[in-house]
């Protein structure tokens, strides 16, 4: 094994032990109380090592905020690699990752979005932006014409609006359930609207 090998491997290991750190005392005493002693203590390594690596836990918790939401733009596309075109149908699959991502991670979902409400406007943008750099929606032949931002908006303002009603749930349901909850709101169509009088 390489040295350089080597080095990274310890250093990608602290940061790691760093990020749990601060995510596990944000959702114990709030980011504002965290110390740099803290999260050090707690990773089990000194004030030091932290700062060997980072500025400070505002520099941290950015690195964080932007790996949480480079991931989840990339679990939509995750089950496609090869493919050019998935009916909509048939997009399940990337919805049940993206559910996955988000359950997997809920910890820090939960603490990035104790600390800024505004998680949830920077996760549909990173959504809109995977949607329109990766991939083009098609309308069904016939159908009424909708402006494509207007289409990009109102899906993933819908796929954000379950995550957080998720989230405010305290993921009280599986990520697989949630899924086939999202994939059946994009792919069901309404009756009628009756009236509560």
């Amino acid at each position: 094994m390489a040295m350089d090998e080597h080095l990274d491997r310890r250093i990608r290991k602290t940061r790691q032990a760093l990020k749990e750190a601060l995510v596990a005392l944000i959702l114990e005493k709030g980011y504002d109380a965290v110390t740099i002693i803290d999260i050090a203590d707690r990773a089990d390594y000194n004030r030091g090592t932290f700062y060997n690596h980072y500025a400070g836990k505002e520099e941290l918790l950015s690195e964080i905020h932007g790996e949480f939401l480079r991931r989840t733009g990339e679990s939509l596309l995750e089950p496609y690699k090869g493919m050019e075109r998935v009916a909509a149908a048939d997009i399940y699959p990337s919805i049940l990752l993206l559910f996955e991502h988000i359950e997997k991670h809920k910890d820090e979902f939960t603490a990035l979005l104790s600390v800024d409400r505004k998680l949830a406007l920077e996760l549909n943008d990173a959504l809109r932006e995977s949607m329109r750099r990766d991939m083009h929606i098609e309308m069904e032949p016939g159908a009424a014409s909708v402006d494509y931002e207007i289409l990009l908006s109102y899906q993933m303002s819908a796929t954000v609006g379950v995550i957080m009603h998720w989230a405010e749930t305290r993921f009280k349901y599986s990520a697989r359930f949630m899924a086939e909850q999202l994939h059946s709101l994009v792919n069901g169509r309404i009756a009628f609207i009756q009236f509560k009088r």
